[in-house]
């Protein structure tokens, strides 16, 4: 029988317009080693889907340790996702 994959946490930061939905500045998320970011994307929104019904693609900024991630990158302990609004000024 093959192990099972390893836990990793994750830390996920959302900015204060997402906090108003979320309730919370930062959660840590515990997933299984080799979890890709559009997964763990996925699973962020199926648990505040308040945030895919009010800010649909394009209008938030995601990044992975600071950098715009791939949708395909795979999660390493101690990774840390960000989300924030964008605005667009006219």
């Amino acid at each position: 029988m093959k192990p099972f994959p390893k836990p990793i946490k994750i830390q996920i930061i959302y900015d204060k317009d997402l906090q108003k939905i979320t309730g919370v500045a930062s959660e840590e998320a515990v997933v299984s080693e080799g979890l890709n970011f559009l997964m763990m994307l996925k699973f962020i929104f199926d648990s505040y889907p308040k945030i895919f019904r009010q800010y649909p693609p394009g209008s938030m900024s995601l990044s992975l340790n600071g950098k715009r991630p791939t949708e395909f990158e795979i999660l390493s302990d101690g990774d840390e996702i960000k989300l924030s609004v964008n605005y667009q000024v006219n």
